[in-house]
């Protein structure tokens, strides 16, 4: 009896929402939508995530050393792309984006487990409704900017070559997340979110907790 207790609260504490992405694998077999999500985590995600990624950042990168490591422009390009990497990864993108997504809501953690920013540092806490739409244009503006900020600096130190390359792995990123991701991802707020209604519906009706807090922010299901 004391051994299904614990069992009770440990699981109570990894999972304070109630969110079924958190719950026992066994639950999965009777659910409409098992499989048309990206429930649990699945490396391949990653995997398509971060090769598309450095298809752009590693040209990028490339480019601003070929503008002569020591040179003013090579400090500053480099400085301010790694600078504002940290700030977008680490704490404005969980606060306006990653905080409304059920992986957020793991509890007793504060490492995030996720296909995309896995192992960092947890920054902001989880939100169940949908994100604003103040939230939903600084994370557009706040995506493109990882982008623009190298390929300003390129264009400055005519590195046009990398940048083209790196332009070329930027679309390439931007494609991959929009038709083998984000048509899977259970943040369905994201403005890159792609799953259909119905699902998107069936996923809400089995987790209360975010059921509630949509339906307060004025999502209506069919």
């Amino acid at each position: 009896m004391n051994e299904k207790t614990d069992e009770k609260k440990s699981q109570a504490v990894k999972n304070p929402y109630n969110i079924c992405i958190w719950a026992d694998k066994t639950t999965c077999k009777g659910c409409s939508i098992n499989n048309k999500l990206q429930c649990h985590l699945d490396f391949k995600y990653s995997i398509m995530f971060g090769l598309t990624f450095f298809s752009f950042a590693i040209p990028a990168t490339i480019g601003i050393f070929k503008m002569g490591i020591g040179s003013l422009l090579f400090y500053l390009s480099l400085g301010i792309w790694i600078g504002y990497l940290i700030f977008f990864f680490l704490i404005w993108e969980p606060q306006m984006l990653c905080s409304h997504c059920p992986y957020y809501a793991e509890g007793g953690t504060k490492i995030l487990h996720c296909y995309a920013n896995g192992g960092f540092l947890k920054t902001a806490s989880f939100k169940p409704h949908p994100m604003s739409k103040s939230e939903r244009i600084q994370f557009v503006v706040g995506a493109f900017l990882i982008a623009i900020i190298p390929f300003i600096f390129l264009v400055i130190g005519q590195q046009f070559l990398y940048l083209g390359i790196s332009f070329a792995g930027f679309a390439l990123w931007l494609i991959v997340l929009k038709t083998q991701i984000c048509s899977v991802c259970v943040n369905f707020s994201c403005p890159f979110n792609s799953v259909p209604k119905e699902i998107v519906n069936e996923f809400l009706k089995n987790n209360p907790v975010m059921k509630e807090a949509w339906e307060k922010s004025g999502y209506k299901l069919d």
